[in-house]
């Protein structure tokens, strides 16, 4: 069972959302090593994949359909066990965010995520 400081959580997510705003997909997989398991699963309203070049794709496609936009922490970071929640923010710099989401991870023993379920709590309309 993993338990987490909260500085360790802090961590987890910062690299989470380095992950997300790295445009190089070498340097992701630099980010992606020590953030994720070799098998990391992840799932949201529009996208499920397994795998840390597949999740890489994933951020990849998401820098081409909207560049410039930037991950940010949002206001909860917490967990217990083998879980970690924490919401996040997406948007320009300097300016209003556009999309807040929340996500769940399940950790593995070592503290790496193994699964992440996505959730977008406000997106714009179309």
């Amino acid at each position: 069972m993993t338990e987490l400081t909260t500085t360790a959580n802090e961590t987890l997510l910062a690299d989470y959302l380095a992950f997300w705003n790295e445009t190089d997909a070498g340097v992701r997989a630099t980010i992606a090593e020590r953030t994720f398991t070799p098998d990391v699963s992840y799932t949201d309203p529009q996208a499920a994949v397994n795998g840390r070049d597949a999740l890489s794709d994933l951020v990849g496609a998401v820098h081409q359909q909207m560049p410039g936009m930037r991950f940010s922490p949002g206001d909860l970071v917490d967990g217990h066990h083998d879980l970690l929640r924490f919401t996040w923010n997406l948007g320009p710099d300097d300016a209003p965010d556009l999309i807040i989401g929340a996500d769940v991870a399940v950790l593995s023993p070592e503290g790496r995520m193994r699964h992440i379920a996505g959730f977008l709590d406000r997106v714009p309309q179309a």
